[in-house]
Formats: structure tokens, sequence, C-alpha cells
């Protein structure tokens, strides 16, 4: 077998692998309660605070919540789906720059610490960002605050999103293939 087949099969394992991993985590977060979605929302909840200076306490089985603010924070703020697509867009979209089949399999694990650690910094930003339109109550017309904080979440994921790819693709030397002629 050589080098480039043996890649392509490594590859192949790699993405296999990660849309494996993203299936089983979205499986999971489609029935976890709080208690099962502590390990991110509490991170988050933390650096919430840092970012905002407010208080969240612990509501068993419920939610972090923040009485001053009137500011919960709960399984729906998670930001799994976002880690789930920063994991693939990792994992999957720059495989291939990996120069062994070892390498490939690092950056897999990699993918996942990367999507985690992220994702909290993401989750964070967007939900104190939330926090201050909670506070300011805007309204424009259709787009009220429901609407608001929606466009609001996703333009962070998508920052992040765009920026962590981009950093990680120039970190690994990923290059585009050249256009056909």
């Amino acid at each position: 077998m050589t080098l480039i087949a043996t890649r392509r099969i490594a590859d192949g394992t790699v993405v296999g692998l990660a849309l494996g991993t993203a299936y089983a985590l979205k499986s999971y977060y489609s029935r976890a309660g709080f208690d099962d979605l502590h390990w991110i929302l509490a991170p988050t909840t933390r650096l919430v605070e840092h970012m905002t200076g407010s208080v969240f306490e612990l509501e068993a089985q419920q939610a972090f919540l923040s009485r001053e603010l009137l500011f919960e924070i709960v399984p729906s703020c998670a930001g799994v789906n976002f880690m789930i697509a920063m994991f693939c867009s990792l994992a999957c979209g720059l495989v291939h720059a990996q120069p062994s089949v070892w390498r490939k399999f690092a950056w897999l694990a990699a993918s996942g610490v990367a999507a985690y650690a992220l994702t909290i910094v993401a989750n964070a930003t967007r939900i104190a960002i939330a926090i201050g339109l909670h506070v300011m109550q805007p309204s424009l017309g259709v787009l009220t605050p429901e609407r608001l904080h929606r466009i609001e979440g996703i333009a962070v994921y998508f920052c992040f999103l765009c920026v962590a790819y981009g950093v990680a693709a120039h970190w690994t030397g990923a290059q585009r293939e050249p256009a056909a002629p």
C-alpha cells in the first residue's frame, strides 16, 4: 500500500470517528438535563461571572441564576451544538494537513480539546452579550429582544468558528488546493 493510500485511509478513519463522536454527543445532548450538562455549564457560568461581574447561584437541577439580573443559564445555553460544529470543522476539515497517521489521530484528540475550550469561551462571550441585551431590552420593530438574542448568538458563534478555523488552518499549514483552470 502506498503512503498516499495509507494517509487517505487514515483521513477517512479520522473523519468517521469524528462524525461518530459528533452523532453520539448530539444524541446525548438531546436527552440531557441540567445535571448532565454541568461539565460545560459550570465553567461557562464561571467565565460569564468573570466577564460581567455578576454572581450566579446554582438552582439545583435547573439552572445557574443571577437574582440581580433576573437571568438564567439553562441547558439550552450549553453550546453543545456549537461544540459539535467546532469539533467537526477542525477534525474533519484539517485532518488532511497532518503529515503522518499518528499526527492525524492526535489531531482528532486535539480538535476535541480545542472545541471544548473554545465552546466555553464563545458561549461565555455570547451569554455576556446576551446579558447586556437583556438589561437594555432593545426592540427594533420586528427585531424583538428574543430575535436579537438569537441573531447575537448566531453572530458570535459564526465569528468564533471562522476565526478558530482560520487560525488552526494557518497553524497546521493547511493550504487550499489551487482552482482548476
